[in-house]
């Protein structure tokens, strides 16, 4: 791959491959290349979509087969092309008629395409037997992909369909058992409530749910994800809110997309940040892949973030003040602010203050205005924590209102049920970190990130949660908790905001005090031995829910009670 970069008809101002990509692509050549499962894991802004667009140049040049790279969603597919193209790698995507181009099957150019277009029951890929065949894939920001994946073969069912009614009818007599009151709530459109459907019940009454499916299986809501659900359908899970019912398999289906699956080389590509055991049961990777990675050992940290606790400061910088403070409009601002909010509601409270709502349809031109220098408004993103990449001037105040929300029934659920899950507590810890990374985009990019709201004050300071930040955060939450207390002891008490200002001018104004400290604190990170337990407490449940899936019970159960003796002390948890 390092051959072919040289060999490059590149534009002028693309110079020299980085020491980083040098490293990976000099690693995966020698020791890699022959493995069916690779992860590659770097920091934000390190060149991840070339080194992938250069591995699969390697396997279609040493006649591998069609390639395909795919991108965690459709605005990126764009963005993807458009910088092979001034690497000069040729590049094709799915046209207007959803028809794969001959470039694609000639292996004349790798197809670029999102995670949406390739895992989904109607997918032009095919399924199972009938998939086309891929050598390579190059999965980007993997860990955002898992989630489309396992949405894919989920159906929501909304409540102004008729089919809400009917299976919550089928239902009733089950959930009365298990609160009357609540049951009530949802039948009476109050939001919050989720309630689960036991497995007994569903064993039971499957086949009329399996009826009712059928008979609206045209439905957008169905379609997509029936064909991969249809035959496991009598394991699956369902679960009940006010506003849709949610139907998804205990085994996220990833087999069943015989391109990915089947593919003779697979490459993930994963933040530093990330815990990667959730590859073992989302994506279908094997544990000793996880455990070895491909890494670039000689950087500890990519970037500078000041991240900032309003209320450690003062005590008047509750989150009201803030947005009230932030929100404003601002003709020519130099610097882009960006507002990552959990839900619409949260996001109503920016734009009643002033601020513009990313909607789906405009959220590329919102992003396209802050990298261009149009950045009058604030731009709140509505669960938006991967996928959207703000570098240097295009966001240098990234606030993070509110702790990121489930957001499937099936989350919710496990949220309420399991209070000491390590599982879950990582999946938010991730999420928080997801978002962490959306402004810091390469290492001489830098970023104040402001966390507003009590819930995610609450879940930052939380020692269940801390421990599984990375290292690198944590030190970065610790370095912003020390210099809010030096900041606070020399600044004038009477006036929050400015305190709060002389600080993030720190950063703002590049002050050397500042960033020799941020250095300096930053080189202390030492890179903790992992702790596997998680992984293999996953792999464990793989097992079982393989097992369940092909009706071996009791092989299932065993598993289960592995995990249970060997990894579970909670009680709620074993339960």
């Amino acid at each position: 791959p390092i051959e072919i970069y040289e060999s490059l008809d590149r534009a002028s101002d693309k110079g020299p491959l980085r020491p980083a990509q040098m490293d990976i692509l000099t690693k995966w050549y020698e020791n890699y290349k022959e493995k069916t499962n690779v992860i590659i894991k770097l920091h934000t802004g390190q060149g991840k979509t070339l080194i992938g667009l250069l591995i699969l140049q390697s396997r279609i040049n040493e006649g591998g087969g069609p390639s395909l790279y795919i991108c965690p969603n459709k605005y990126l597919v764009e963005q993807t092309i458009e910088q092979a193209k001034q690497f000069g790698i040729k590049t094709c995507k799915i046209d207007k008629n959803h028809d794969l181009p001959d470039k694609f099957w000639d292996s004349d150019a790798i197809l670029v395409t999102h995670v949406q277009k390739v895992f989904n029951g109607k997918t032009i890929f095919g399924l199972n037997n009938n998939s086309i065949e891929i050598d390579s894939i190059v999965l980007d920001d993997s860990h955002a992909c898992i989630d489309t994946i396992q949405d894919s073969s989920t159906i929501h069912i909304p409540s102004t369909s008729d089919a809400y009614e009917k299976i919550l009818d089928v239902f009733s007599d089950y959930l009365v058992d298990q609160g009357f009151a609540k049951l009530e709530e949802i039948k009476q459109g109050i939001q919050g409530q989720v309630m689960a459907i036991p497995y007994w019940a569903w064993s039971d009454k499957y086949q009329e749910i399996t009826k009712i499916i059928i008979e609206h299986k045209e439905e957008n809501f169905i379609k997509f994800a029936w064909e991969l659900v249809k035959d496991i359908f009598d394991k699956s899970s369902c679960f009940i809110s006010s506003k849709h019912i949610e139907i998804t398999p205990g085994f996220c289906p990833i087999d069943q997309f015989g391109s990915y699956n089947k593919a003779n080389h697979k490459v993930l590509m994963s933040a530093t940040t990330n815990n990667d055991a959730f590859f073992i049961k989302g994506l279908g990777m094997d544990s000793n892949t996880v455990k070895n990675p491909l890494v670039y050992e000689n950087e500890k940290w990519s970037g500078e973030k000041m991240i900032l606790m309003p209320y450690q400061i003062h005590d008047q910088l509750n989150k009201i003040n803030i947005v009230n403070w932030l929100a404003q409009k601002v003709h020519n601002r130099k610097y882009g602010i960006a507002v990552l909010s959990p839900s619409s509601n949260s996001a109503k409270y920016w734009e009643d203050c002033g601020a513009s709502i990313a909607l789906p349809y405009n959220i590329v031109e919102h992003v396209q205005n802050l990298k261009s220098g149009n950045r009058d408004d604030v731009v709140v993103f509505v669960n938006r924590y991967d996928g959207i990449d703000l570098p240097d001037n295009s966001c240098r105040i990234l606030i993070i209102d509110s702790r990121p929300y489930a957001q499937t029934l099936n989350e919710k659920y496990q949220e309420d049920v399991r209070e000491n899950s390590d599982t879950i507590d990582i999946k938010v810890a991730q999420k928080i970190e997801q978002g962490l990374g959306r402004a810091v985009r390469g290492e001489k990019d830098y970023c104040i990130i402001i966390l507003t709201g009590h819930s995610l004050s609450s879940t930052i300071k939380n020692r269940r949660f801390k421990k599984f930040f990375s290292e690198q955060t944590q030190k970065q939450i610790k370095i912003g908790t020390d210099i809010s207390k030096f900041a606070a002891e020399d600044a004038d008490q009477s006036d929050a905001i400015k305190m709060l200002k002389g600080i993030m001018d720190l950063s703002l104004n590049r002050d050397e005090g500042w960033k020799g400290y941020y250095n300096q604190q930053m080189r202390e990170i030492n890179n903790k031995p992992k702790n596997w337990k998680v992984l293999e407490i996953l792999e464990l449940e793989k097992k079982a829910e393989s097992e369940y899936i092909k009706s071996n019970y009791e092989l299932s159960r065993k598993y289960y009670q592995k995990i249970v003796d060997t990894y579970i002390k909670s009680e709620s948890e074993i339960g």
